[in-house]
């Protein structure tokens, strides 16, 4: 009974899966099927929640958003099992490094206690053949313990390099889940991670703080015009022109599709609205160029919504206000930057009121 009740609960979260992407002109591939059967479940409530915000604003879920979805909410499983995997690892070279030195030891303390033996029995004044035993089995022993010694040589070289390749591994592990692996930058898991750290930081040392919110202009109508590695292209020079315009602590990051965003600290909301600004008129001058022919296909525009950190207010709400500023610039044309102070005056439902 309870067997026909999951397969029939089973099928049912498959069908509402596939109608939905249906409905949604998803294409039924595995990433995708994966991403909308587990929003049927609702056991992922931050992907349930963000689908259902993109539906609200009438997003169209283009291939870039569906790949991000799947970045954002599964695969960041297989990736903390790569991390889990190679800190095992580690973990166990060390372990055999340690039970090496610890029998190393025990080996040494018993070589000083035969010596100790060997040294009563002499001040009791052996005959010629007790004196003969004594030093046979005092070289025996220091033979032995030379071999021992060479061995855990051998044992501590083989596992310090072991070590340090594990070490190496781990750290790549860790460097590549938090690291978008189109254009190279940090990806929104870092981001978020260091949103966390650096509002922290904020309010301990009554800090400035400031987000840039950056949205490529109809990346869409640009994507299904030239095709997808244009578009990726497009992505990356926008990731380069953002790491050419940080330094220091400042953090830039694909969020997801087509969105970035620049964590500025100890930067105040005017100089962060600057700093978009300069973004802004870079990308304008450069001009997207297909390889392949050398024909000019204009301009990259972006829009840039800024905010500053509130002491007390959560990271979400941060963030919300950045991203509220975001389509307010939108609405205003897009190719442009606004502030939080420029939608000030709107109603909180009107800031995301225009579509992506």
């Amino acid at each position: 009974m309870s067997s026909g009740h999951d397969f029939l609960k089973s099928r049912q979260l498959a069908e509402g899966a596939l109608s939905a992407m249906l409905e949604h002109r998803i294409p039924p591939t595995p990433r995708n099927y994966a991403v909308w059967y587990a929003h049927q479940t609702g056991q992922l409530v931050e992907l349930s929640t963000t689908i259902r915000q993109m539906l609200d604003h009438r997003q169209e879920f283009t291939p870039e958003r569906n790949d991000d979805l799947y970045t954002r909410f599964l695969a960041q499983d297989a990736q903390l099992d790569s991390m889990q995997q190679a800190s095992d690892q580690l973990h166990s070279a060390l372990t055999r490094m340690m039970s090496y030195i610890e029998a190393a030891a025990g080996d040494t303390r018993a070589y000083n206690e035969r010596l100790g033996e060997y040294s009563e029995r002499l001040e009791g004044k052996p005959t010629l053949e007790g004196m003969k035993g004594i030093v046979t089995n005092l070289a025996a022993e220091t033979q032995r313990i030379v071999e021992q010694s060479r061995r855990l040589e051998d044992q501590l070289v083989h596992s310090s390099g072991e070590i340090t390749q594990l070490r190496e591994n781990l750290a790549t592990v860790q460097r590549e889940a938090m690291t978008d692996s189109l254009t190279g930058i940090p990806n929104r898991s870092y981001f978020e991670r260091r949103l966390r750290e650096l509002t922290e930081e904020a309010l301990q040392q009554a800090s400035q703080l400031s987000l840039l919110f950056i949205d490529i202009d109809h990346f869409k109508k640009f994507n299904d015009t030239y095709g997808h590695q244009l578009g990726d292209q497009v992505l990356r020079l926008v990731a380069k022109t953002l790491t050419d315009c940080v330094k220091g602590r400042d953090v830039a990051a694909r969020f997801g599709g087509e969105e970035f965003a620049i964590l500025l600290p100890h930067t105040t909301l005017s100089d962060a609205a600057a700093l978009a600004e300069q973004i802004r008129a870079t990308l304008v001058r450069r001009r997207i160029v297909r390889k392949n022919s050398g024909d000019e296909l204009g301009v990259v525009t972006v829009s840039v919504g800024v905010s500053a950190f509130r002491p007390g207010e959560t990271p979400a709400e941060f963030v919300n206000r950045a991203d509220g500023a975001l389509y307010h610039a939108k609405g205003q044309g897009r190719n442009r930057v606004a502030s939080e102070e420029d939608c000030a005056a709107l109603e909180p439902s009107l800031w995301t009121a225009v579509p992506a």
